[in-house]
């Protein structure tokens, strides 16, 4: 449609909106932004407080809208009854206090009393207002129009309110048990006094239903019915919603769930409840079902969770309770809710537990795991996954190689001596079980993981291409995302431009994946890669406007790395107030969080001229380093910053420290930019005789080849200085030109400022 003329989409009632069609909306915006679509989306203030920030951001404006004053009320109740006398249209305003809607249903309600009537096509005041007695508040007033109506057509309001603020002719026939032609006529009625209204829009999915002209008159409708026949009519339309749609109602099985809910909570103790009760659960384990195959995790969780609730009620559904709590617990993490399947595998473990189900408490266990250890707690990960294969590792199974891939994960972010045996250990458990493909990716990922966080780069580099094939035969978008995400990692040792095509084919899938989490480490990934090519602008487009667009915003990690570059370019304020927002990356134990949030304060310290804190945030980041390998992206950066303020600061002593850490290393555990760094180092402790020029030049030349734009730039600046002592005026210029244009094409302006700083001596004259 868009293709063809402007398009705008009307969402009403925004507040009884489900995660997915609000995901759908934020999706919708980002990425229909180069066609003419406006989305008008109207809700009550309950929106903010289930989805706080919808409504905020780019191409995004929120209006509140306050009491309208007396003179646009007036204008509001002329239009609506042209020629009302002020006195009248005064009382009616007053009534209203600013609420067009209250204004709207004060002028309905003398409509239905017929002190206001159609005359020549125009509503007209035909009565004296002063003999109505106007409710004082919005519930009451819409209840008098409902006590005003016959009592057969009001009870037919009232069968649908039941169905829903919007429902076809059909489904008021097959629930309301009056015969079609009562039920047109009541309709019919309902129209005519405006308490219904019929959607004649041709491009509306609704065209052609009926729905009530407001939310509050269908609730007030609600309650006009008793408990019992509240339950009696929610199960008439679950049976009219199961025999309509096909299957059973698997298009609509989540609000048939719905409604089997509310006539078990409408009267909780009535006898035959269980009936209703494992309908309800029925029905619920069905929405979810379809909630995960239609990439609805979040929504899969919360149904698998309610079904648990109600099946863990009585004895005899212990078991089948356990499996919907690990159920909701797997759906919860897809999701990226690691709070929501740590509590929900809990309580699946205790219910094994319980039944003597020690295997399955264990594989639930496994889940609580992997959700906490993602959540950076990893001492009770550790616990939870070493309890968990204790059991599991008897009788070896396909649980047994799950568990073994996520302690065996966790020890290798962690970095302990465990790390290489049990990725060893699960990759030949998996294979000798024949494991399935999806699992293998896993697992051979994992073990790639530790070879390259161990040094071994041309062996991960080898594990991980084996993990892209796999997962190319799997068609799964998820789990090829996650193999380009760890192949594009790697390559970043040595390869950045290969590393940034692999890390957009990585965002590419886990876009269309739906994987917000990981599609955030592919972020990370392209923006590691960018930084280190010197396309700062194209990085800082990836955490904002990409990130902007993918929902992902708010990551933490994307927020780090957003400080990090402003920080880089000199913005301390915007670092320090985002690094301010990071409290859970500052309280996680995983040592890759510590040592980034550790380089973005170094970095933010350079930015606010104190190279005595850069150098110590840089030293402290640099501590991971038996955890992480020394090449790790934030100690990559972390080590030249060490170096370079601990020249400034002329602390030799800390300058040699950080050389002899380098030289613990052997060459091919170093990645190219720290061997350049490292000439670098040396160079500047040569001092300023002829003979050190050959240092220069060799550390100069590894620079170019070797490193990054930003550090060759430093490093002119540094050879600069040392041309100058010389005397060699016209390279030190050269020098400070080169690393000046490299400062404005990345925009950075504590480069800059340092570059104007160096100035070249003047050659000596005679």
């Amino acid at each position: 449609l868009a293709a063809a003329g402007p398009v705008v989409l009307l969402i009403e009632d925004a507040q009884h909106a489900d995660a997915g069609l609000l995901d759908f909306l934020d999706h919708l915006i980002d990425w229909a932004r180069d066609l003419p679509v406006y989305v008008l989306v109207f809700a009550r203030p309950e929106l903010g407080h289930a989805r706080p920030g919808f409504g905020t951001g780019r191409n995004r404006t929120t209006l509140t809208l306050d009491p309208l004053d007396p003179v646009s009320m007036d204008a509001l109740v002329d239009a609506l009854v042209p020629g009302m006398p002020a006195k009248a249209r005064a009382r009616v305003t007053a009534q209203a206090q600013g609420l067009p809607l209250f204004a709207v249903e004060t002028v309905r309600a003398l409509i239905d009393r017929d002190i206001v009537q159609p005359v020549e096509g125009v509503y007209r005041l035909t009565g004296d207002i002063g003999e109505l007695a106007v409710p004082g508040s919005l519930h009451a007033l819409l209840a008098s129009r409902l006590d005003a109506l016959d009592p057969g057509v009001r009870r037919l309001a009232a069968d649908a309110a039941v169905l829903g603020t919007s429902f076809p002719a059909e489904a008021l026939i097959a629930v309301s048990g009056a015969g079609e032609p009562a039920v047109r006529a009541g309709l019919a009625e309902l129209l005519r006094r405006e308490v219904l209204a019929v959607s004649a829009d041709p491009l509306s999915p609704e065209r052609g239903s009926y729905q009530f002209t407001q939310q509050m008159l269908r609730q007030v409708a609600y309650d006009t019915l008793s408990r019992r026949d509240r339950k009696t009519r929610h199960l008439a339309v679950a049976g009219h919603l199961r025999a309509a749609f096909p299957g059973d109602g698997e298009e609509v099985t989540d609000v048939i769930a719905r409604h089997y809910l509310d006539a078990l909570h409408a009267i909780p103790d009535d006898p035959g409840t269980a009936g209703i009760r494992q309908d309800a659960i029925t029905a619920l384990t069905r929405a979810a079902d379809r909630a995960e195959r239609t990439g609805a995790p979040a929504r899969a969780a919360t149904a698998y969770a309610t079904a648990a609730h109600l099946t863990e009620d009585t004895p005899e559904g212990q078991q089948a309770a356990a499996a919907l709590w690990e159920h909701a617990a797997d759906a919860a993490a897809t999701s990226g809710d690691y709070a929501a399947a740590t509590q929900h595998a809990s309580r699946a473990r205790d219910l094994y537990l319980q039944l003597g189900n020690a295997r399955a408490a264990a594989r639930a266990q496994t889940t609580a795991g992997q959700a906490l250890r993602t959540r950076g707690r990893h001492t009770e990960a550790r616990e939870q996954l070493t309890a968990a294969l204790e059991v599991l590792r008897a009788e070896p199974d396909a649980d047994t190689v799950r568990a073994l891939e996520k302690l065996a994960a966790l020890e290798v972010f962690d970095g302990t001596p465990d790390a290489g045996k049990l990725t060893a250990e699960a990759l030949t458990l998996g294979q000798a079980l024949d494991a399935d493909t999806s699992r293998l990716v896993g697992l051979f990922s994992t073990r790639g993981i530790y070879h390259a966080m161990t040094g071994r780069r041309p062996q991960a580099v080898a594990y991980f291409r084996e993990a892209v094939r796999l997962a190319t035969q799997t068609g799964d978008n998820a789990l090829l995302g996650m193999a380009l995400l760890n192949l594009s990692d790697v390559l970043a040792f040595s390869d950045p431009a290969a590393a940034a095509e692999a890390a957009s084919a990585a965002a590419g899938h886990l876009r269309r994946a739906g994987d917000r989490p990981l599609l955030a480490g592919a972020i990370i990934n392209l923006v590691n890669a960018l930084l280190l090519l010197g396309d700062w602008d194209a990085a800082d487009d990836a955490l904002t406007e990409t990130a902007d667009s993918d929902g992902i915003a708010d990551d933490e990690y994307i927020m780090c790395y957003r400080a990090w570059l402003a920080a880089l370019r000199g913005d301390a304020g915007t670092a320090e107030n985002v690094l301010a927002a990071l409290p859970d990356m500052r309280a996680s134990e995983d040592p890759q969080d510590k040592a980034t949030i550790s380089i973005v304060e170094a970095f933010t310290a350079a930015a606010r001229g104190r190279p005595a804190d850069a150098l110590r945030h840089a030293r402290g980041a640099l501590t991971h380093a038996d955890a992480l390998g020394i090449s790790v992206d934030a100690l990559r950066w972390a080590w030249p910053l060490a170096a370079r303020t601990a020249h400034e600061l002329g602390d030799t002593a800390a300058a040699r420290e950080l050389l002899a850490q380098l030289d613990g290393y052997q060459p091919g555990h170093l990645a190219p930019m720290l061997r350049a760094e490292r000439d670098l180092a040396r160079a500047r402790l040569t001092g300023h005789d002829d003979d050190a020029e050959a240092a220069w030049t060799s550390a100069i030349a590894s620079l170019r080849e070797q490193s990054t734009p930003y550090h060759l730039a430093h490093g002119l600046l540094d050879h600069a200085r040392h041309l100058s002592h010389l005397h060699h005026a016209d390279a030190a210029t050269s020098a400070i030109s080169e690393a000046s244009d490299i400062a404005r094409r990345l925009r950075c302006q504590p480069l800059l400022d340092h570059a104007a700083a160096t100035e070249p001596a003047q050659p000596h004259r005679r």
